[in-house]
């Protein structure tokens, strides 16, 4: 289900840059608009707005994090891990690669942020995993 925005919009845009998929429209100074047949449902625009103007699926007000560096990011339990890539397949913003073989169990190349940075803490790679290897968790800076 998508994202609204409410009237409390002030037009600033930061939601449109954020968003990966480019579900937000507008014009600068007026409220901006989601749609939602392109929406993914991330919520990086919720936790971005300084307006406090985004509302979640549910219609309520999406917690904003302002700085990147406060959002969660995906730590793997490889002990589990399959490798099957699908948390990789399904990142909408590419953070996500599989590492060089380590020489652990043979040749399996296990998945790994690449770049933190990126991450938008969607949450999407934790709710694809399989065997549950993956948990969004703040990283330690």
């Amino acid at each position: 289900m998508a994202y609204r925005i409410a009237r409390t919009c002030v037009g600033c845009g930061i939601c449109k840059v954020i968003c990966p998929v480019g579900a937000i429209s507008g014009k600068p100074e007026h409220v901006y608009h989601i749609d939602p047949a392109v929406c993914i449902g991330c919520g990086a625009c919720g936790r971005k707005c300084p307006h406090k103007s985004i509302l979640d699926k549910n219609g309520k007000l999406a917690r904003r994090i302002r700085l990147r560096k406060h959002w969660p990011k995906p730590v793997f339990d490889l002990d589990i891990c399959t490798a099957c890539r699908s948390c990789i397949e399904v990142c909408p913003v590419s953070c996500l690669e599989r590492q060089p073989a380590t020489g652990n169990r043979d040749t399996i190349r296990f998945p790994a942020l690449k770049n933190p940075r990126a991450c938008i803490a969607c949450g999407f790679c934790e709710r694809d995993c399989p065997v549950d290897a993956i948990t969004l968790q703040l990283m330690v800076q």
